[in-house]
């Protein structure tokens, strides 16, 4: 049944069913999340699943009676409305099916209107966002927030950057992408409505820095670029749903690319043809899961949903509950980064395995004695592009969400040595050269999905460790220094953090190893957060014998 349930919400989902088929479908797979067997419930619930089967089943009717086959269907069908079995009895409507070339492809809608469905991680972070600005003054959960220190001496600084944005726009269109209903939208500018959103997103400000500018943003609808003429830097703005951290480093690369050189003549009307497509749909993916590859994906969602919180640091939250998106950095020397990477080449462990291990120790020696202690848990990112074919791994689709979470736990207490060799494991083999792991992404993705949107979900006590990212080495995303003596003289990533459970990204730039943790001042106490960096920190070098 709960494959059942899952394939039919995954199902409206892709082919934009009707709204009766995707609730009662929801309705039914959250109950199998949040209730417990013997809750009063469940024979509600073993009704709502035999009739669903009578609704597969009058579809398998259809199937029979117009000649679609299933694997017609699995190919990319869309139910709209009139005859079937069970509506002629008056009871639902019925489906008839619509052919369609692939099941997550960009369609056109109306001369200037193309839309697709979300995949499970637009979808998930599109409902985190739309659910705390609601609650949080248009605040939204997952923001990225990146800051280019920018050193560029020329005579028209503000109309090139303005243009290069534009030129942003009609290379990478999914940067003025929206998304309404569980559709990703994007709309063919004419000449007013180009200007319009240039006028809104590309905006010059008065703020002496990016920090000062960070603590008094608006909400906002699309990718933002701000320009800060006082601290010569660049501030980009966008949402979780429309790009990922790797796509932010690429964003930039492409971003300085056309600043350097700029194309000065392109006219809007083909960007459809230059839209990022689901990562389904690049490696030609089945939509429908079979049992197997569901019962695979239920059990991993599970055993995270199960797992966490698991060991957490003690929290300081507020009674006025989520108070101000901070961020907190510590960036190591030249000198001791080199070191560290060396020492990791010669014990054949990655960096991100060592800092992660490190953090772990940390978070040990200031639990909270009311956590679990006795076990880690956590779902660390993992960035797909590099089993993407090309053009779909380059910054051609910087902007695109192209990455994966995938949970991680562990005993404790463990040794850093076993902590670090754990982690290598989980990091060098959870997707390399495992494709039955990226098929399985969109089926667990779809899982995130189909949770956020039941209420349970953020009743649920949210893990107080910070959920870490490693974007690794940014060179090899971007360059330093670019054309018409443009340089970077520094780059910073971070999200904005308005409920549940902080980041702790990090990264190298300039041959610095950079931690950025961030985190809500309503729930965590600026002091505590730089006491973990810094422990972080003092037991990487110590585990590596770095004086």
């Amino acid at each position: 049944r709960l494959i059942l349930c899952q394939r039919a919400a995954d199902y409206r989902q892709r082919r934009g069913a009707h709204t009766w088929q995707y609730h009662l479908s929801l309705a039914i797979f959250n109950s199998f999340i949040f209730q417990k067997p013997g809750d009063s419930y469940m024979k509600k619930i073993r009704i709502q699943a035999e009739w669903l089967q009578h609704m597969v089943d009058d579809i398998c009717v259809q199937h029979s009676s117009t000649g679609i086959t299933p694997q017609m269907y699995r190919a990319g069908y869309e139910l709209t409305s009139p005859q079937s079995t069970i509506a002629s009895k008056g009871q639902i409507p019925g489906p008839q099916w619509i052919e369609k070339s692939t099941v997550m492809a960009w369609i056109k809608v109306s001369d200037d209107r193309w839309e697709r469905p979300v995949d499970g991680l637009e979808g998930y972070y599109s409902v985190m966002a739309s659910v705390t600005a609601g609650a949080y003054e248009g605040r939204e959960n997952h923001t990225i927030f990146s800051t280019l220190k920018l050193e560029w001496d020329s005579p028209n600084i503000t109309s090139s950057l303005e243009h290069a944005w534009k030129q942003m726009r009609f290379e990478q269109p999914q940067l003025a992408t929206t998304i309404e209903s569980s559709k990703k939208v994007y709309r063919v500018p004419d000449e007013t409505a180009l200007q319009e959103w240039l006028d809104s997103t590309f905006i010059v400000s008065p703020a002496s820095s990016a920090e000062e500018l960070y603590q008094s943003v608006s909400p906002f609808k699309q990718a933002t670029l701000y320009y800060l003429p006082r601290s010569s830097e660049l501030v980009v703005r966008a949402h979780h749903y429309t790009i990922d951290g790797t796509g932010i480093i690429l964003f930039w690369h492409s971003y300085l690319s056309a600043l350097a050189a700029p194309k000065i003549d392109f006219r809007f009307g083909d960007e459809h043809t230059r839209l990022a497509p689901v990562m389904e749909d690049i490696f030609g993916f089945s939509a429908s899961p079979t049992q197997t590859q569901m019962g695979t994906a239920n059990a991993l969602f599970m055993s995270y949903v199960e797992s966490v919180p698991g060991i957490c640091p003690v929290t300081q939250a507020s009674a006025a509950g989520s108070g101000t998106c901070q961020t907190a950095e510590l960036v190591f020397s030249t000198a001791t980064t080199k070191a560290l990477i060396k020492a990791c080449k010669e014990k054949d462990i990655s960096v991100t395995a060592a800092v992660h291990a490190a953090y772990i120790k940390a978070i040990e020696k200031h639990a909270d004695p009311q956590s679990k202690v006795t076990q880690y848990a956590t779902a660390a990112q993992f960035n797909l592009r590099p089993y993407l074919p090309k053009p779909y791994n380059s910054c051609r689709y910087g902007v695109a969400v192209y990455f994966s979470p995938l949970p991680y736990a562990i005993n404790l207490p463990a040794s850093y040595g076993d902590l670090v060799q754990s982690l290598q494991q989980y990091y060098k083999t959870s997707f390399k050269d495992n494709p039955g792991m990226l098929e399985l992404k969109a089926h667990f993705t779809n899982l995130m999905f189909g949770a956020v949107q039941s209420p349970e979900f953020f009743t649920r006590p949210a893990p107080r460790d910070a959920m870490l990212s490693s974007l690794g080495i940014l060179e090899r995303y971007m360059q330093p220094e670019y054309d018409s003596g443009i340089k970077v003289v520094d780059l910073k990533i971070g999200i904005d953090v308005v409920v549940g459970t902080s980041a702790f990204l990090f990264y190298t730039f300039r041959e610095q190893l950079r931690f950025n943790y961030c985190f809500n001042d309503g729930f965590e106490n600026l002091q505590n957060i730089k006491t973990y960096l810094e422990e972080t920190r003092s037991i990487l070098l110590n585990e590596l014998r770095i004086l």
